[in-house]
């Protein structure tokens, strides 16, 4: 077995390939003049198990299409499996027509991804529960749950604690989250814009006042829901708000959200590179989980 990865999450795909005990390769990934993508796989592959690691995080289209490149050249080069680990899916947010004359934009990328060869395709805490069913291949679907719920016990008092759902589709997620820890659950009523995609906080369902606010969502990726909730909290009297987010995309930066919001900490995965650095976010390692679960199929 092999594990390799693109330019998206290198870090990530080292630590995968050490809780395996294999081979670790990084593609040699370029650009043509014209701005075309080039990728090269410098590694014996035929009759080779392939694991592709790769986050479809900024910037998005280049990463997948180095991925595609990545199959492509294993597939001709005569792999014997090949799978796919994506710990964050690209375009994942758009999973349904919001307003007439859009597509599906993440039922395009299961698509472009299924591809026949392709044994399985291993994805984490996906924004929609149904997205797994846009791919034609085999998917496992992951949960970082357990590890979220391994740090609120050794980093938080429970007895003063309240988890709280951001937004009325996390509410399921967040119940999941208070149910192992044995805590309160609250949740907020928002309404999104569907044209700008502005969130706009509603109302406050449980009590909230002088307690440690444990926030838990799938993603935060421009920081707007983030900003908004911690506010609120803290308007209806909270006594600290610490976010747990699967996917920190922090498409606008760190620093903005945790200067606006005023968040005591930020409790997220590497399912994504952070460029930035701050005590006060919080990085839980996810490579022996898919290094686990990896081990189950191949």
């Amino acid at each position: 077995m092999k594990v390799v990865s693109g330019t998206s999450n290198i870090a990530l795909t080292k630590q995968i390939a050490q809780q395996l005990s294999v081979e670790n390769i990084v593609a040699e990934c370029s650009l043509f003049n014209n701005g075309e993508q080039r990728v090269w796989l410098n590694t014996k592959l035929a009759g080779e198990t392939i694991v592709f690691v790769q986050s479809l995080s900024n910037p998005v289209d280049n990463h997948i299409m180095q991925l595609l490149l990545m199959v492509d050249a294993a597939e001709r080069e005569g792999a014997k499996q090949i799978f796919l680990v994506i710990p964050w899916l690209g375009y994942s947010l758009q999973d349904k027509v919001f307003r007439p004359g859009e597509a599906i934009a993440a039922k395009v990328v299961a698509d472009l991804l299924s591809r026949p060869n392709i044994k399985r395709i291993f994805l984490v805490d996906l924004h929609s529960a149904s997205i797994p069913a846009f791919f034609s291949v085999p998917t496992t679907h992951l949960s970082v749950l357990d590890l979220f719920v391994e740090y609120a016990r050794q980093n938080f008092v429970q007895t003063n604690c309240v988890v709280v759902s951001p937004d009325f589709g996390g509410i399921k997620r967040a119940q999941q989250f208070a149910t192992a820890l044995q805590i309160p659950f609250a949740n907020i009523d928002k309404r999104r814009d569907v044209v700008d995609g502005e969130v706009t906080a509603v109302a406050i369902h449980g009590e909230v006042k002088n307690k440690i606010c444990l926030t838990y969502d799938d993603s935060i990726v421009s920081g707007g829901t983030a900003i908004e909730t911690t506010q609120l909290l803290m308007q209806e009297g909270a006594s600290q708000v610490n976010l747990f987010a699967t996917h920190a995309i922090f498409a606008q930066g760190s620093a903005l959200i945790l200067k606006e919001s005023g968040v005591n900490s930020i409790v997220t995965t590497n399912s994504v590179v952070q460029k930035e650095h701050d005590e006060r976010i919080k990085i839980i390692d996810i490579a022996p989980m898919l290094a686990k679960t990896i081990l189950q199929f191949v």
